[in-house]
């Protein structure tokens, strides 16, 4: 049986090396509505694919940029995850190895990449946190200090 071959994120051949970013600013934590899989629908940190060249900090930099319209700097590395979905049949549908990093948002203007896509800061203690991936949820909770600290006046 042939493998459906929509792009070369779904059904890959190896794994995707990405990126995810946990963007803190004075309004609180920057988050986007997926408009794709895998998790459309779902609010979660920006981020995506490392491309060709290109360092894992550019990358959050690039993704920020891209699907938030949000200069970032990159701060530290918080954890890496594997990310695998399988399809009904079994097979991997998606797999990234994935990287989160902190970054603190230098600016705080939002523009969502698509007309599909949402884009908003929330504040810390009102996460939409019934629409979100529970990965997610657990990596903000182990980042929530760091967070904290971001938000609060120096």
């Amino acid at each position: 049986m042939m493998v459906p071959h929509v792009d070369n994120r779904r059904y890959p051949s190896h794994p995707i090396p990405g990126v995810g970013a946990i963007v803190v600013g004075p309004a609180g934590l920057l988050l986007v509505r997926r408009d794709k899989d895998p998790g459309m629908g779902l609010w979660s940190i920006p981020g995506g694919a490392v491309e060709l060249g290109e360092t894992q900090k550019e990358a959050v930099v690039r993704e920020v940029m891209e699907e938030t319209g949000v200069q970032c700097e990159v701060l530290e590395l918080i954890s890496t995850a594997d990310l695998v979905t399988l399809d009904s049949e079994g097979r991997v549908e998606y797999h990234y190895l994935l990287n989160h990093y902190l970054a603190r948002g230098l600016t705080m203007e939002t523009r969502p990449e698509t007309p599909a896509a949402e884009v908003t800061w929330f504040p810390l203690d009102s996460l939409p946190i019934e629409e979100m991936p529970i990965q997610i949820l657990g990596l903000l909770e182990k980042s929530r200090e760091k967070m904290l600290s971001l938000t609060s006046p120096d």
